[in-house]
């Protein structure tokens, strides 16, 4: 069985959209059974709900929903306007999720692979140091030179879009991972540009990490990627940073995954047969 899990704060009814689409390239392009594990706030209406399970019924996939407690308010109001409360939601997971190792995704990935691929990578994976690794993740693309005044290496700065989480592993050093980030953010330089990604790098700075291959989170933000075709993007876990596929003006890399929602779209809209 593989675990994979999304986590959102959902106010309007359409990050539970997102996180279906995300879902169903996943679970078009894999055959081996998975259990979806959603971690959400108050929020997820029972619409949300019905659609993520529609996605899952669907494709005879997993779903299990895992609330979790809104963020404390002075933490809330601390957060960039551009990152809500649910960007921290995935540092509940190693409590929530009591399974050996989880794949986490962002609600702006589209898979176009097996995601069996990535599972067997980060189970075989170790740390350079040849020790098991608490978390398996990709380098993040971006300037060296804001992780730099972070005080962070850029060469070991990861991107928090797709991680490997070991939730067992990790309740032995972090029995509770998000008071741990929570304490960490004020002390986080500013502006708090990226703050799970940042506050989880600091913390795992020292600790044992495995590197996965960049194509198992393809950041499309890089100089030139929007402009790929979807038939250069197969093989991949893409990941829409800054500019998401659901946005205008469209680029090549999004038309991919529109098809994703226009399945979406055709699932939900489709007339149920009624219960014998």
């Amino acid at each position: 069985m593989i675990h994979i899990a999304l986590a959102f704060h959902d106010n309007d009814g359409n990050y539970a959209l997102h996180a279906a689409a995300t879902l169903v390239s996943l679970f078009r392009r894999t055959a081996s059974p998975i259990t979806a594990h959603i971690l959400h706030d108050a929020g997820l209406n029972d619409t949300g709900r019905a659609r993520l399970a529609a996605v899952a019924e669907h494709f005879g996939q997993g779903l299990r929903f895992h609330a979790v407690p809104e963020l404390p308010p002075a933490s809330a109001a601390d957060l960039p306007p551009q990152f809500g409360p649910g960007s921290l939601y995935r540092l509940h997971l190693p409590a929530l999720v009591d399974e050996e190792q989880v794949i986490y995704l962002d609600c702006d990935i589209c898979c176009t692979l097996d995601i069996r691929e990535l599972w067997e990578q980060a189970a075989q994976g170790r740390a350079p140091s040849g020790e098991a690794p608490l978390l398996s993740c990709v380098r993040n693309m971006t300037d060296g030179r804001a992780v730099k005044k972070k005080g962070l290496n850029p060469a070991w700065y990861f991107n928090s879009g797709v991680l490997v989480f070991r939730p067992r592993r990790l309740r032995a050093v972090f029995p509770d991972l998000m008071a741990a980030v929570l304490r960490l953010l004020p002390e986080l330089p500013r502006p708090l540009l990226f703050p799970d990604q940042d506050a989880l790098n600091v913390i795992f700075r020292r600790l044992p990490l495995h590197w996965l291959d960049e194509r198992f989170n393809y950041q499309l933000h890089v100089a030139g990627r929007w402009l790929q075709p979807p038939d250069l993007l197969e093989g991949k876990v893409l990941h829409f940073c800054g500019h998401k596929p659901w946005c205008e003006p469209l680029f090549p890399s999004a038309l991919g995954h529109l098809e994703n929602y226009r399945f979406l779209r055709r699932l939900l809209t489709a007339p149920r047969s009624p219960a014998t």
